[in-house]
């Protein structure tokens, strides 16, 4: 199985999907960013901060 996976990667065939699907995944990610409204952005851009302290609380049983 290994090995029909390497062959197909160096014939050239899985390289081009795997390129192909890549570049897809990363244009609609961009097209979701930028079409997030800025309250959106906002928000996301304070998680990790927000989570951050609920995080330390919930493991200090706070």
């Amino acid at each position: 199985m290994m090995k029909e996976v390497v062959r197909g990667i160096e014939s050239g065939a899985l390289g081009v999907v795997g390129l192909i699907a890549f570049v897809l995944a990363f244009s609609l990610i961009l097209v979701y960013v930028f079409r997030m409204r800025k309250s959106d952005r906002t928000t996301a851009k304070n998680m990790p901060l927000e989570d951050d302290l609920q995080a330390h609380n919930l493991m200090n049983g706070d």
